[in-house]
Formats: C-alpha cells, sequence, structure tokens
C-alpha cells in the first residue's frame, strides 16, 4: 500500500474509531445524535463512502480485504437510526474500526518514487 494512501486511511480510521467509541456511550452518545437530528450517522456514512473508494483506488489488494469494514459501517449506520440497537451498532463498529486500524498499521508501505530498488546501489559516490 502506498505510504500516502496508508496515511489517509490510518487517519480516517483513527477518526472513526473514536466517533464510533464516542457514540456508542450509552447516554451520551444517543443525548448528542438526537440533539444534532442525527447529523453523526450522515456524516459516518458519508465518511465510510470515502474510505471504500479510497481502498478501491489503492492500486495494491491489501484493501480489497477490508472492503467489507466500510461496507458494514454504512448498513450499520444506517441501522443506526434505531435508537437502542444503534448503541449496539456503534460498538460493533468500534470494534471493527480497531481492527480495521491495526491492519492499516501492518501493512507494507511501498514508497513510488524509485522506479527499481536495485537502483540505490548502483549510484557511484
Amino acid at each position: 500500500m502506498k505510504s500516502s494512501i496508508r496515511l489517509i486511511l490510518l487517519v480516517l480510521g483513527m477518526i472513526m474509531l473514536l466517533k464510533e467509541a464516542f457514540l456508542g456511550i450509552p447516554a451520551l452518545g444517543g443525548i448528542y445524535i438526537f440533539s444534532v437530528g442525527w447529523a453523526p450517522l450522515f456524516t459516518n456514512i458519508m465518511l465510510y463512502i470515502v474510505i471504500a473508494f479510497i481502498l478501491v483506488a489503492g492500486r495494491y489488494n491489501h484493501g480489497n480485504e477490508l472492503m467489507y469494514i466500510p461496507v458494514l459501517g454504512a448498513i450499520l449506520n444506517i441501522i443506526a437510526f434505531i435508537p437502542f440497537i444503534g448503541m449496539v451498532c456503534h460498538w460493533i463498529m468500534a470494534l471493527f474500526m480497531l481492527y480495521f486500524v491495526i491492519r492499516v498499521l501492518s501493512y507494507p508501505a511501498y514508497s513510488s518514487h524509485r522506479a527499481d530498488p536495485r537502483s540505490i546501489y548502483n549510484r557511484r559516490y
């Protein structure tokens, strides 16, 4: 995975992990969601769609095995409009986003500024 895509996925994954963990707090998350008229659920759905597009846009196949997480996140945030079921949905997605961040951290970062890795050893100094 390219290092820039990996960094973007890490930042978005950590943001979504913190959002899902906050929205899953039993009373506080529900009060916040009701007070702003379910807007956090819409922003979560949009961010999961952005994560899915970034995973599709990556040239390497590492992101394809994680594609189910943003799809599941968008579906569970649609279901999360139901008050108490939504809390459980946010708990589930917080666990999946923790897994997502750990998996993205474990992928090797490829840098594309060199065409051939052997070119480092062929230089004359």
